[in-house]
């Protein structure tokens, strides 16, 4: 089982994929927040030893730390809990932009030395985007100095505001994907003549802060991200992470005794195939499709766009092989749809994909090494969503597999006469795996 430590958007993207691939979690917050979340909820706060506890009692095998990065004794309890219990860990953190040399920024390195420093300057009308959480951290400055803070337009931030000493007035509740405009004219209702502002990274919208800031050409001090303890893997966007969880699922979450199926190249590219016709008609991608099976079950893959036009769309999937040695596990495998002149399904070979250059398989020699089901596989998809939109067959599908060529080393495919890549197989779209019984 995995215990997911969420309540921001890094930690709702990772509920989201496991949603999409079936992956059971328990999902755990301070409050109860994120109550679209299929997982189990857990709600309050964890030290160590109780982090320890949980994870004792519900056969918690993998932490996935996607906690807000300022949550520095949240991080060091995972750390501490996951150690002592031999726990994998992987830390879904959020992409930080780097930030702009400028006059008007200025890093510090807690908000302590932030206060200190300004309490120093003349500054009187301070506009804080720190969050509610920091009111308290900051008295110091809002006793001497007129500061308002910016806070999340939620109850329970407008009630963790009305806990503070802090006299109301000054709390501005506030969407906070409001853009440029809308920060620069509160700023300068406010009269504001200094920003605050915490690293808060992409998800924290920390540019806007900076082109307001510069716009008005006032100052924006900002508190840099704490550093995180040495987690096992660390990832910041969602298909770098499932692929780090297909690797660690092999071993952290293998279970003695069972051999767990996996899906093969031929359904992955199913998959991604489907994922690009859904997007050229209603140009956009969705997050994730269903595939159809050709024994009659079904799966379900998440979709990663690459290129979008009038005419083409790519995206990719990530294999789960399951416990199977394959050498693509946890890797991309694509497709590239295009409108074609020719009635029909074309296959063409993209990167990483192999050629066929021997006779006896499957594949005529000079054809890219794409098998008859996968073809099938594509071919049905495809007939079926153009029957629906009521459109005409006609498609080019270029497979690729961007690590595919040198991945194919590591198999026999050079020795059977396919060069340049991987073969896209499959014949019931499921890879089983038997154990082998020893007399």
């Amino acid at each position: 089982m995995v215990l997911i430590f969420g309540g921001t958007t890094e930690g709702k993207r990772v509920a989201e994929l496991f949603d999409i691939i079936d992956q059971q979690y328990f999902y755990s917050t301070k409050t109860d927040s994120h109550k679209q979340i299929k997982g189990e909820r857990v709600f309050g706060d964890m030290d160590s030893t109780k982090i320890k506890e949980f994870c004792q009692t519900n056969g918690i095998r993998l932490i996935v730390d996607a906690a807000h990065p300022f949550a520095v004794y949240l991080h060091d309890n995972i750390y501490r809990a996951a150690q002592e219990l031999g726990i994998s860990t992987i830390r879904y953190e959020r992409k930080f932009p780097e930030i702009k040399s400028s006059k008007q920024v200025r890093m510090f390195d807690s908000y302590e030395c932030m206060t200190e420093a300004l309490l120093q300057e003349e500054y009187q009308n301070v506009l804080a985007l720190t969050g509610v959480q920091t009111i308290n951290k900051l008295k110091p400055l809002w006793r001497q100095r007129t500061c308002y803070f910016r806070i999340l337009d939620t109850d329970l931030s407008r009630q963790k505001a009305r806990e503070t000493d802090l006299d109301y007035q000054f709390v501005i509740p506030m969407d906070p994907k409001a853009g440029v405009e809308e920060l620069a004219m509160l700023t300068k209702k406010l009269n504001a003549e200094i920003l605050l502002s915490k690293e808060s990274g992409e998800s924290g919208l920390f540019e806007t802060k900076e082109k307001v800031a510069e716009q008005l050409n006032i100052p924006l001090w900002v508190v840099k991200r704490p550093a995180l303890p040495d987690f096992d893997y660390v990832v910041d966007d969602p298909k770098a992470f499932l692929q780090q969880f297909y690797q660690v699922k092999k071993t952290s979450l293998k279970i003695e005794g069972q051999l767990r199926s996996g899906f093969t190249t031929g359904t992955c590219l199913t998959a991604a195939t489907k994922a690009c016709f859904i997007a050229l008609i209603e140009k956009k991608f969705p997050q994730w499709v269903e595939v159809d099976l050709p024994g009659g079950e079904k799966t379900r893959y998440a979709i990663f766009p690459v290129n979008l036009s009038s005419k083409s769309a790519s995206c990719v999937v990530i294999k789960d092989a399951g416990d199977d040695p394959d050498v693509i596990h946890g890797k991309e495998i694509g497709c590239e749809l295009s409108f074609s002149e020719q009635p029909g399904v074309q296959f063409v070979r993209g990167k990483g994909v192999g050629m066929v250059t021997l006779p006896g398989l499957q594949v005529p020699v000079g054809e890219p090494a794409i098998n008859p089901v996968p073809r099938k596989m594509v071919s049905n998809v495809l007939e079926k969503l153009s029957e629906q939109y009521e459109m005409d067959l006609a498609f080019e599908v270029k497979a690729f597999i961007p690590e595919g060529e040198e991945l194919a080393k590591q198999t026999f495919n050079p020795r059977i006469g396919v060069e340049g890549g991987i073969s896209i197989i499959g014949t019931t779209g499921i890879v089983k795996l038997y154990r082998m019984r020893h007399f």
